[in-house]
């Protein structure tokens, strides 16, 4: 999952480029205006379901079911969430310390959550400052490299594992819609050049000729990035840690949390108790469901579609010969990427905050399909008439700035956390795993440097000026990209 990431900066004057952290922050400022909905209650019922019935789309193949958890456990180290933070961190906890006891609790299955649900693609940089050059530019050197590193590990893992999980690091493309832009992405592809970042402008011809579509000014390579089967690298990280010793649990809802030098975490049903001396918080946009984060993230619902296989004559057709994964600059930007097996994956277009931070979706998923076909069309119109195999949703942790959260916290210094990806989740909870797991052996990291380490989230209204903001900003942003 992808979501907005341009903002005007440099003084450069630019029709749009609204980032996540403008949108959020506009949201609170509407919402601020909304204050006679606490006098009407009544219009604002709880909505509290906790999970969407309708699965990821993305299958890969047999995948054993992980137990549910019974009786009592004792373990060093418990971790809520079987997604690629909870496994990556699991996995960098087991191979640095071998003699760790570690579990992991999942409300459903592993993967069920955005690790299943997200749109494939492999990114460079933390997302708050993609394509923005920060006032100390030596702070996006060092995000871009310990990401590009990142992704290099990832790599390395299931190069080893032998799983064919589709992850190719060729690079990606930022497709530029309007030319009145491209003189804000040649300057910052020349500073990043001096930052040693090799990214490439393309011009309208140049773009078309690797994309197929005629319908970007540009675009923006950059070789650090690429793509990958979200469920079968989720396997990936699932099979390391448990040959690594991890136990992982699956249909197991954590209701209740008990805080303490010893945490205690009760298993839905009184089915099972773990007792560990650290916790772990890898449940992104679930998070606020824990009592945990309330008001520094927010659950953002976003739609992704998988399409049917595409035909040699309709590849050859559409011309997207470079095969590179890309996203565009709108604010509700949508994102690409071409599978081994020829099928489209595209998401974006939209994104939904529901009241009460319901994270069961309340959308319609076919009027999503229908908007995302038609995005297709327009791109690709030699793909009119195509349809999709499977259309889904997933849930983003937002925070109100873009930054993600990673770090510890607790009376006791013992419950850890990585969240709030603003949907650049999957490079980046391989990092923020390992980085807790040093931080846990009290081992110092790389990402301390950045700054993100411990960082204070910052604070979301609550509801109902939350949605309230949230509709407003959407309802602009939307009207914006009316052209597109």
């Amino acid at each position: 999952m992808l979501f907005s990431i341009h903002r005007p900066i440099l003084g450069m004057k630019m029709k749009k480029h609204f980032s996540r952290r403008d949108l959020l922050k506009a949201g609170g400022l509407l919402a601020g205006s909304a204050a006679v909905a606490a006098a009407l209650p009544w219009l604002f019922p709880p909505q509290r379901a906790q999970f969407d019935n309708h699965p990821g789309g993305w299958g890969g193949g047999p995948f054993t079911p992980a137990p549910p958890l019974a009786g009592r456990v004792k373990a060093d180290v418990v971790i809520i969430g079987a997604g690629y933070t909870g496994l990556a961190t699991a996995l960098h906890l087991a191979r640095r310390d071998p003699d760790l006891d570690i579990v992991v609790v999942e409300a459903r299955q592993p993967g069920y959550g955005a690790s299943g649900r997200n749109g494939g693609m492999l990114l460079p940089q933390f997302g708050e400052e993609m394509f923005e050059m920060p006032e100390q530019a030596a702070d996006l050197q060092q995000a871009y490299a310990l990401t590009a590193n990142a992704m290099q590990s990832m790599k390395l893992l299931a190069d080893a594992s032998g799983e064919d999980c589709g992850f190719k690091l060729d690079g990606y493309c930022l497709a530029i819609l309007e030319e009145d832009d491209l003189a804000y992405y040649r300057d910052y592809v020349a500073r990043a050049a001096g930052l040693g970042m090799k990214l490439e402008l393309w011009d309208a011809e140049a773009a078309e000729d690797a994309l197929g579509s005629p319908a970007f000014a540009g675009a923006v390579y950059d070789p650090k990035g690429g793509q990958v089967h979200a469920m079968r690298w989720l396997q990936v990280l699932h099979r390391a840690a448990q040959a690594a010793g991890v136990k992982i649990y699956g249909d197991s809802p954590v209701t209740q949390v008990r805080e303490g030098k010893v945490v205690q975490l009760q298993v839905a049903g009184g089915r099972g108790v773990v007792e560990a001396e650290a916790l772990v918080l890898a449940t992104n946009g679930y998070t606020p469901a824990l009592g945990y984060f309330q008001e520094r993230v927010m659950p953002v619902h976003a739609p992704t579609g998988i399409t049917q296989p595409l035909t040699p004559a309709q590849l050859e057709a559409m011309g997207w010969s470079s095969r590179l994964p890309y996203f565009d600059t709108r604010n509700f930007l949508y994102h690409l990427v071409l599978t081994d097996d020829n099928r489209i994956v595209v998401g974006g277009g939209n994104a939904r905050y529901q009241l009460g931070a319901d994270l069961a979706y309340g959308g319609n998923l076919e009027d999503d399909a229908k908007m995302m076909l038609a995005d297709i069309s327009r791109l690709y119109p030699q793909l009119k008439g195509l349809r999709f195999d499977k259309v889904w949703t997933g849930v983003m942790g937002v925070t109100y700035d873009g930054m993600e959260g990673v770090g510890v916290t607790g009376e006791h210094e013992n419950i850890y956390y990585a969240l709030g990806y603003n949907g650049h989740g999957i490079v980046l909870s391989y990092l923020f795993g390992e980085a807790l797991a040093y931080l846990y052996l009290d081992q110092p990291h790389p990402l301390e440097q950045t700054g993100h380490v411990n960082h204070p989230l910052a604070y979301i209204p609550p509801d109902p000026y939350r949605w309230l903001g949230a509709k407003g900003t959407m309802a602009y942003l939307r009207w914006q990209d009316r052209d597109y």
